[in-house]
């Protein structure tokens, strides 16, 4: 299901997506990874549903948005992209606490990245 176009179409997506918390000078992972699932993507950026955003000293929303030198990398489909939280909520699950996150992109995907984001997207649904 195509949603209202903001920035960018968004597309309704359930896929499993893995996230770890980088250095963005370096790259060195500082913590995760954490499952989450995909809710919804687009080319520039997802909106992602997780059981969890904390771990040890690290929080998944906070530490990045605290310190610009730290991103998110998500990894799905083969494919890791580096995003930045921008928006963050908590939700009621019937069996525990879940939590949604809005991420942006921090690099425009290339071609064969849309394409791989393209595939996350069921062809059952109408586009």
């Amino acid at each position: 299901m195509k949603h209202t176009k903001r920035v960018e179409e968004r597309y309704d997506c359930l896929q499993p997506v893995s996230l770890q918390l980088k250095e963005s000078i370096n790259g060195k992972k500082l913590a995760g990874p954490i499952e989450g699932v995909f809710c919804n993507i687009s080319a520039g950026g997802a909106a992602l549903l997780l059981d969890e955003v904390s771990l040890g000293k690290y929080h998944f929303v906070e530490s990045p948005l605290d310190n610009p030198n730290q991103v998110l990398e998500l990894e799905a489909n083969g494919m890791a992209i580096l995003s930045h939280p921008v928006w963050f909520h908590h939700t009621s699950g019937k069996t525990a606490k879940k939590y949604r996150m809005g991420v942006s992109f921090l690099h425009a995907p290339t071609a064969d990245e849309i394409h791989k984001i393209k595939d996350l997207i069921p062809t059952d649904i109408e586009h």
